[in-house]
């Protein structure tokens, strides 16, 4: 083999490696009780991903904020949504560490940390680190909110629909919400294990309370009786 033939085949090789995505842990199995979120499935739409459903409480949103429990490996690979009843979507994390031309599935794949079961990671517009740094402070494979102690992240919609959760704010909180997770990279799975929407609504008032009103005839009545009773009194005195 001649060494030009060499050099290009160790290019070549070179190349297939960097652009393809290293497998560092087993695909995980569904949990009981859990949703098995589906692999490599995300196209953009919410048929592809793994959704919960969450009851809103009545009542005019002031602000609202998102709770999620899951397990997956790889978290550049997820997008996370949450949905109104009227189809209003904020994307909370978009494949953080990978900036996305499109939110359809396509391209490359972001950070390798992942997330692990039982710890609570929360969504809010107070959150002191952007969901697009998920990770982003520890080694691939190391597992976020555990390790690095950071579990409270502002939305960053990425290519996805949506821009925080004033988007929100307004909306009567009535009616089935989703918190829908989505994997657009193969080879590292995961479960949706719950979700909580924490709303801030405003009180409901009771309807003011009706106060009957007298008619003409009402009105001449109790006249009447006021004369017929004053003229008692004053033939009671006589």
């Amino acid at each position: 083999m001649s060494k030009k033939i060499l050099v290009l085949l160790m290019v070549f090789s070179s190349y297939a490696l960097a652009a393809s995505k290293p497998t560092v842990t087993p695909p995980m199995s569904p949990r009981g009780g859990a949703l098995a979120i589906p692999d490599d499935a995300y196209d953009g739409t919410v048929g592809t991903m793994a959704c919960l459903t969450v009851a809103g409480p009545g009542g005019t949103i002031n602000d609202m904020n998102v709770d999620i429990d899951l397990e997956h490996t790889w978290v550049g690979d997820l997008v996370i949504k949450v949905i109104a009843p009227d189809t209003t979507t904020l994307t909370l994390q978009s494949r953080a560490g990978f900036a996305e031309p499109a939110d359809d599935g396509t391209g490359g794949f972001g950070d390798s940390s992942d997330y692990q079961a039982g710890t609570i990671i929360n969504f809010a517009n107070s959150g002191a680190t952007s969901a697009e740094d998920a990770g982003s402070t520890i080694p691939g494979g190391d597992f976020i909110c555990f390790t690095d102690g950071l579990c409270n992240y502002s939305p960053a919609p990425g290519a996805g629909p949506g821009t925080d959760f004033t988007d929100f704010v307004g909306m009567d909180s009535t009616g089935n919400w989703q918190v829908c997770i989505g994997d657009a990279g193969g080879g590292d799975t995961g479960n949706f294990i719950s979700a909580a929407i924490n709303f801030d609504v405003a009180a409901v008032l009771a309807p003011p309370t009706a106060v009957p009103s007298l008619s003409f005839y009402g009105v001449l009545l109790m006249m009447s009786l006021l004369i017929i009773m004053m003229v008692y009194r004053q033939k009671r005195r006589a």
